[in-house]
């Protein structure tokens, strides 16, 4: 894929109705054998998809649809988010990039990070999955 698909591609995520970016999100965890639902919180510093992992655990995301970087106060906050939630795992999932300190923060915790050219790359391999080459 080419650089410019890619901006087009991270640009339509970018301008996607919150909702639907949101529910996008939880139809990848779902495509992955989880249970997932958006809690549809208006609060940009809630968790706005809770999923049931297929091991039992408890897993929470963050969606942000950004321009620009998102920093470590974003991560931090979100820890916090885990804890109070009793969350096992967290994912911050942006259109945006991450700041070298905001992936700092997040090294060794149980919290995953995709930035806009990651979320697309995991778009692209589990819509492989769902529809392998020559398939109808």
């Amino acid at each position: 894929m080419s650089e410019a698909q890619v901006n087009d591609e991270i640009r339509r995520l970018i301008e996607m109705p919150r909702r639907e970016f949101e529910a996008l999100v939880a139809d990848l965890y779902r495509a992955l054998g989880h249970q997932a639902v958006c809690t549809h919180a208006v609060d940009s510093n809630a968790a706005h998809v809770i999923v049931q992992a297929i091991n039992g655990q408890k897993w929470i995301v963050q969606c942000r649809q950004w321009r620009g970087a998102v920093g470590e106060t974003v991560v931090r906050e979100f820890l916090a988010l885990m804890d109070r939630e009793q969350a096992a795992q967290g994912a911050i999932i942006t259109t945006a990039k991450f700041t070298p300190r905001a992936r700092d923060q997040a090294e060794g915790k149980p919290l995953h990070l995709y930035d806009g050219d990651e979320f697309n790359q995991a778009i692209r391999r589990i819509r492989s999955r769902k529809n392998p080459a020559g398939a109808s």
